[in-house]
């Protein structure tokens, strides 16, 4: 009988028992839940990883690991692996990555956009930590409503449309910028403009453009200064879209009101810029941040899991 590929899961904390089941028959899966140096050390006897999002998957690990074949994420961003690196050493990289109609019932990450909006326009967070410390002063927490603001969605792919009509159905306009489509145009009854014009008009800038190197900062000063003092800016796409030291500014002078973050640039590396951040969010309830968590629900993990286990098994056969 020949001897099973050995497939290891990083990060196994409640993963899909049916995508773990589908796994065995084909692949000798060890489950783990690893941090950077444990992988260096455990990865080096496995043909097949699987990450979510914990570690940067470089040439250090990739190195360590010379029997790789192929690295397994159930993720559509890949800029927590090297592409460049694996290409180089003929690994493929397996993911979610232009599965598009699969993709359109995995929501989870809009639905946070949508949560992280209302967090910060009704100040859920500060209000929270009022009462828990014993108050209950409610007139210091007026807020904002949705309704009837102008929505700004900056990429209008799968996460952009999806994001686009959540807040339609809390009745704001929306208004959509996308190099896909051309200005001037619509895409289903939502008018497409030009990026400034969209930054003018918008009183909520939600970012869901995939990242590549040629869009790396593309939100930097120039963007922030053309917003309205009174607008929110929404970041669950990729935090290397953005130049977090001109946010900061933004929001210190006033040139941006408020924002909320779901990723940092570079987030699997400590650096002076995310120390920047965190820093200025314990001094304020205008920024609001959580730790990638957009595609991190029970239904949204499970449902990729099995559709990348599948995808996984057909593929070594």
């Amino acid at each position: 009988m020949t001897a099973k590929s050995k497939l290891l899961i990083a990060e196994s904390r409640e993963f899909s028992p049916v995508a773990i089941e589908i796994l065995s028959d084909s692949f000798d899966v060890e489950l783990a839940d690893l941090d950077r140096a444990e992988l260096l050390e455990r990865v080096k006897d496995f043909e097949f990883l699987w990450v979510r999002l914990r570690n940067m998957i470089d040439a250090e690990i990739m190195d360590a690991a010379s029997n790789l074949k192929a690295i397994i994420t159930n993720t559509t961003g890949l800029n927590h692996i090297d592409l460049q690196q694996a290409d180089r050493r003929h690994i493929s990289v397996i993911s979610l990555k232009g599965e598009v109609e699969f993709l359109k019932q995995i929501r989870a990450t809009a639905e946070h956009t949508i949560g992280l909006t209302l967090a910060l326009l009704r100040k859920i967070p500060s209000a929270h930590q009022h009462v828990v410390a014993g108050g209950w002063n409610r007139t210091l927490f007026k807020g904002h409503e949705i309704h009837e603001k102008t929505v700004g969605i900056v990429g209008y792919g799968r996460l952009g449309k999806i994001v686009a009509s959540l807040f339609q159905a809390f009745g704001a306009r929306v208004i959509v910028n996308s190099r896909e489509y051309e200005n001037g145009t619509q895409i289903d009854c939502f008018p497409v403009v030009e990026l400034a014009q969209l930054l003018d008009e918008s009183d909520i800038v939600s970012l869901h453009v995939n990242y590549e190197p040629a869009n790396d900062s593309m939100f930097g000063k120039p963007q922030f200064d053309m917003m309205k003092p009174s607008a929110v800016f929404i970041n669950t796409a990729r935090g290397e879209l953005v130049d977090e030291v001109a946010l900061v500014e933004a929001l210190k002078t006033g040139m941006v009101f408020g924002a909320a973050l779901d990723v940092f640039d570079g987030e699997h590396f400590t650096s002076q810029t995310h120390h920047l951040l965190r820093q200025f969010a314990k001094s304020t309830n205008r920024l609001i941040i959580t730790p990638h968590i957009g595609g991190n629900t029970a239904e949204s993990l499970a449902r990729t899991e099995i559709f990348l286990a599948n995808k996984l098994v057909l593929r070594n056969e």
